[in-house]
């Protein structure tokens, strides 16, 4: 007979994945829902950092991406429109994604992670989906003290939850539901203090 291994260590059993969930369809006021839900859960206390991604448009027209840290104001470029001016980088749709960027704000979100309250990671979609952009990241956010707050686009929403593992989210909020901001940011609020 096989010997009984001994019982899972605590250090080797995974945190549990604490998270709360922005959701819209592109364009529908993800990035600004989240700016109000980092100035709400701050004006109750709350320590909220991470990187807010914004467009880059020129005229109408959508010419890359820049991620905004939340807490310190830095700022990197991520994406730009894939053209013969765009820096060598991972092509996909029509924008080229910078390695190097990426790396800055992993690093960044590793700081605020470690800081613990709330992180914010807005415009989680198809690169994190296929394991690019802010992936890894997230991935390590989950693992860490803070609560993980994540904007995500809707038509990823069911792909993002799969390649991350995540179960229901302590709280959730629609674009077109911001009616419940204050539900959404007692919510959250209650969970970042229950730690």
């Amino acid at each position: 007979m096989a010997p009984v291994p001994p019982p899972p260590s605590a250090a080797s059993i995974p945190r549990p994945r604490r998270w709360a969930l922005i959701v819209g369809a592109r364009g529908t006021g993800k990035s600004w829902l989240s700016a109000r839900v980092v100035a709400s859960l701050t004006e109750r206390g709350v320590a909220v950092a991470g990187v807010f991604q914004e467009a880059m448009v020129e005229g109408d027209e959508r010419v890359g991406y820049r991620a905004c840290r939340a807490a310190r104001g830095d700022s990197v470029i991520v994406a730009r429109k894939a053209t013969a001016q765009a820096p060598p980088g991972d092509v996909s749709c029509s924008f080229a994604f910078d390695a190097a960027a990426f790396a800055q704000v992993r690093r960044w979100i590793a700081e605020d992670t470690r800081a613990g309250g709330a992180v914010l990671i807005d415009e989680v979609s198809k690169q994190e989906v296929s394991g690019g952009g802010h992936y890894e990241a997230i991935v390590d956010a989950l693992q860490g003290p803070a609560l993980v707050i994540l904007a995500v686009r809707a038509d990823q929403l069911v792909f993002v939850m799969e390649k991350l593992a995540l179960d229901e989210p302590v709280a959730s909020i629609e674009t077109n539901e911001q009616g419940d901001l204050d539900a959404f940011v007692s919510a959250v609020a209650l969970a970042v203090r229950a730690t």
